[in-house]
C-alpha cells in the first residue's frame, strides 16, 4: 500500500511540475541605431530597438525559446546566456567558434533551453566586440518557492561604455603592439 502512494505522489509532482512549467518565447531583431547611452550620440546594438536590450523573466523550470534574426548587414552575431547551465542544450551556449556559428546576416537561429537556477543573470553578443556595442540585457530566473514579500523591485545593470565605435577598439586591441583603448568614457 504504501509503495503505491508513493508512486502516485511522484506522479502528482511531477505532473504538477510539468503542468507549472511555461514557455516564454520571444523574436528579437539585431541592428545597430543612433542612441545617447551617456548623453552623447553614438552608434550602438540594439534589439528590436531597444537599449539595452529586452528582460527576460521566467521561473525555474520554464523553456525560454528566444529567435533571433541578424539583422546586420555585415557580421554575424551570436547571444551567450551567462549563469545559465546548458544541460543537454551546449548549441544553445551562444559562444561563436566553440559552441555555434555565428548566425549570418539576414538569417535567424533559435535559442531554446531550459532555466533551471534561480538568479539574476544577463546575456550578451559574443563575437567580436558586440557587447561593448550595447548587446546586452537582463535574464531574471525566479524560483517557484520563493515566499518573500517585498514592496516592489528594481534591477540595475551596468556597463562600461566607450565613445569609440567598437571597430576602432577592436583594431587597438589586436594590433601589434597593442594600442591601450584607455578607461571607458562612462557606465
Amino acid at each position: 500500500m504504501a509503495v503505491h502512494v508513493w508512486w502516485l505522489l511522484t506522479v502528482v509532482v511531477v505532473a504538477f511540475h510539468s503542468a507549472s512549467a511555461v514557455v516564454v518565447e520571444s523574436t528579437w531583431e539585431v541592428e545597430y541605431k543612433y542612441w545617447w547611452p551617456d548623453c552623447k550620440e553614438g552608434i550602438v546594438m540594439a534589439i528590436n530597438g531597444q537599449f539595452p536590450g529586452p528582460t527576460i523573466d521566467a521561473f525555474a523550470g520554464d523553456t525560454v525559446i528566444i529567435h533571433v534574426v541578424n539583422k546586420l548587414s555585415t557580421e554575424g552575431v551570436v547571444i551567450h546566456w551567462h549563469g545559465i547551465r546548458q544541460k543537454g542544450t551546449p548549441w544553445a551556449d551562444g559562444a561563436a567558434g566553440v559552441t555555434q556559428c555565428p548566425i549570418n546576416p539576414g538569417e535567424t537561429f533559435t535559442y531554446k533551453f531550459i532555466v533551471d537556477k534561480a538568479g539574476t543573470h544577463f546575456y550578451h553578443g559574443h563575437y567580436g566586440m558586440q557587447r561593448s556595442a550595447g548587446l546586452y540585457g537582463m535574464l531574471i530566473v525566479r524560483s517557484p518557492k520563493e515566499r518573500l514579500i517585498y514592496d516592489g523591485e528594481f534591477n540595475l545593470l551596468l556597463s562600461d561604455w566607450w565613445h569609440q565605435s567598437i571597430h576602432s577598439q577592436e583594431l587597438a586591441l589586436s594590433s601589434r603592439p597593442m594600442r591601450w583603448i584607455g578607461e571607458p568614457q562612462s557606465l
